[in-house]
């Protein structure tokens, strides 16, 4: 392999950039489904277990699970759930997000007894020993549904 290939295959930070061809998107959509179900069933404290480091710096594990459990709970069970988006990224440096290789992954559903349009984000940074792990779980109302 000639010095301008290596280039092209070691990212500025130094570590090996993922391409799209090597990440397993219905894998990584059915992870996120899991984890999704998981916020349901209460078991809030298994995701922030296994989060990113980057997550458990940044929230205490008592606080992550107070934020979701009290704002899931709020909204009920999530019903008619799809996946609608995967979107794969290695972010310039910046204040907001560390470099890496991120994949943000995001469902439509219904949530509650009066089964209003809701959107579900889950976001996972690829980490060391080639692992996937959660850097962001998200629900807000889907604008764009009537």
């Amino acid at each position: 392999m000639g010095a301008m290939a290596e280039q092209d295959v070691v990212s500025e930070i130094g570590s090996p950039r993922v391409g799209l061809e090597d990440v397993d998107v219905a894998r990584l959509g059915m992870a996120a489904l899991r984890l999704s179900r998981v916020v349901e069933h209460g078991d809030v404290g298994k995701m922030w277990d296994a989060a990113s480091a980057l997550l458990r710096r940044h929230q205490t594990r008592d606080a992550f699970i107070a934020s979701i459990t009290s704002h899931r709970r709020a909204l009920g069970w999530g019903m008619e759930r799809r996946w609608t988006a995967a979107r794969i990224d290695r972010p310039r440096r910046g204040p907001a997000q560390p470099p890496g290789t991120y994949a943000v992954l995001e469902f439509s559903c219904r949530m509650g007894a009066l089964g209003l349009p809701y959107r579900e984000r889950v976001t996972l940074r690829y980490e060391e020993g080639g692992v996937w792990r959660l850097t962001g779980y998200q629900a807000r109302p889907d604008q764009a549904c009537p």
